[in-house]
């Protein structure tokens, strides 16, 4: 006689066709990775998330027409896509049918066949959300990594104004730095030299008085954002930053702390350490500054011709903020007379001129654990973003012609386009357009 509690169950079926069931499992699991290390007792049990559940049904069919039941639950088993299975228990579940089915039939039950199926739960097609592309993830990274070295100088700087030694050697060690800024060609370019000349006269008072807005105003000073709209040289201004901060004069004192021996005095080692601190907070301001403006690079914005910027300047101290105007779409062949492709040959130097900064970077003994994982982020995001823009330019060759040529010969003999000669005018610094040397650098294609 069957129980109240059996009256209450649902009647199996799938995608429709009912059938009885004589035990359904479930299975439930999570996925799961037993790591054990050498010399070690204890393992380490790594959790991958849920695992699929499995239903495994044990049913049966009964009656005259039992083989035409088994038929229409075959072609639902055989459809493709997933479908609804009425659970016993569960209620209706969403499965697709996992491996094999049996359905057997016997010559001692003519009207009785049974089946084995295994059901999984039904999936789905996902893919990771796209938060961010490249260009803006390198720009947010910018802004990360201006803000914790402005953190970490205000955290590594002894504020040791007591010992007159000491801070003359500071003083000494920050208008030297903002001396090679302001005799960079960067500087000279983006017309903010006067600007750091102004800083200068005031930046050793607020050092010794407020390191922390000593170091926001470095950061406005150095920042690239309000030129972030100008169309200028961007990949030269990258190449610059570059080998600025991996010049010996911006590492000098951050080497010889990172070697300082044991013997040596406190106040030396103070003197030396925010001596250090102040190179190392430059250094990383224009890095910061040099990832931002990479994604400039290849760009509507990236000319041959190092335009002065400072009229279109706008007020903004990020290095990635206000880059509403640009697009991430590759320099078309020129259309006036500051336009020219880049090539993948200087796309790449500049790739690699920056990560070898980045890693000259990543070595510096005063970096913090938040500004090292920054930058490996950085890292890889600057790799990432340049080498996609190098795929599919040109390569730049050199060629040598017989004789002295117009250059708008040159382009109609190479490209069959003669609106290309101010390309070959502006990437070879050509005086006159009508007298080319004879050796010349151009793109393939």
């Amino acid at each position: 006689m069957a129980s109240i509690f059996s009256k209450t169950l649902r009647q199996c079926s799938y995608k429709g066709v009912p059938f009885q069931a004589a035990a359904v499992t479930k299975t439930i699991q999570r996925r799961q990775v037993l790591h054990e290390y050498p010399q070690r007792d204890i393992p380490y049990l790594e959790d991958l998330g849920k695992g699929a559940t499995l239903y495994k049904v044990t049913a049966f069919l009964v009656g005259d027409n039992c083989v035409a039941q088994a038929k229409r639950l075959e072609k639902a088993l055989l459809t493709v896509g997933a479908g609804t299975f009425v659970h016993p228990w569960d209620g209706a579940l969403t499965v697709s049918v996992y491996q094999a089915s049996n359905i057997s039939y016997s010559n001692s039950e003519l009207r009785y066949c049974s089946l084995d199926i295994t059901f999984v739960e039904a999936g789905e097609l996902g893919y990771p959300n796209k938060l961010a592309d490249g260009p803006t993830l390198a720009r947010q990274l910018a802004d990360k990594l201006g803000l914790s070295a402005v953190s970490d100088f205000v955290e590594s700087f002894k504020q040791a104004a007591a010992y007159q030694l000491v801070q003359a050697a500071i003083n000494g060690t920050l208008l030297e730095t903002l001396g090679i800024i302001s005799d960079a060609e960067i500087a000279q370019i983006l017309g903010f030299v006067d600007e750091v000349t102004t800083f200068a006269e005031q930046a050793i008072g607020l050092l010794t008085d407020e390191p922390r807005s000593f170091a926001e105003k470095l950061s406005s000073v150095l920042g690239l954002a309000r030129f972030a709209s100008v169309e200028t040289r961007w990949s030269g201004i990258v190449n610059q930053i570059s080998q600025l901060t991996t010049s010996e004069e911006l590492n000098r004192r951050t080497n010889q702390f990172a070697q300082i021996p044991a013997v040596v005095s406190n106040i030396e080692t103070e003197s030396l350490q925010d001596s250090a601190a102040v190179e190392t907070l430059t250094r990383q301001l224009l890095l910061a500054n040099a990832i931002g403006a990479s994604t400039l690079i290849g760009t509507e914005l990236d000319t041959a011709d190092t335009v002065s910027a400072r009229s279109a300047a706008s007020d903004s101290a990020s290095p990635a903020s206000a880059t509403n105007a640009q697009t991430d779409s590759t320099t078309t062949y020129g259309q006036d007379s500051n336009s020219v492709t880049t090539s993948v040959d200087e796309l790449l130097e500049v790739r690699d001129h920056l990560i070898a900064s980045i890693d000259n970077e990543l070595q510096n003994p005063l970096i913090s654990d938040d500004l090292f994982i920054n930058l490996l982020r950085a890292r890889s995001a600057v790799f990432s973003i340049l080498t996609s823009k190098a795929e599919g330019l040109s390569r730049l060759l050199s060629i040598e012609t017989p004789q002295i040529e117009p250059s708008l010969v040159l382009a109609y003999d190479y490209y069959d386009d003669a609106s290309r000669s101010d390309e070959i005018e502006t990437r070879n610094r050509v005086i006159h357009g009508a007298f080319c040397p004879s050796e010349l650098r151009i793109l393939s294609k």
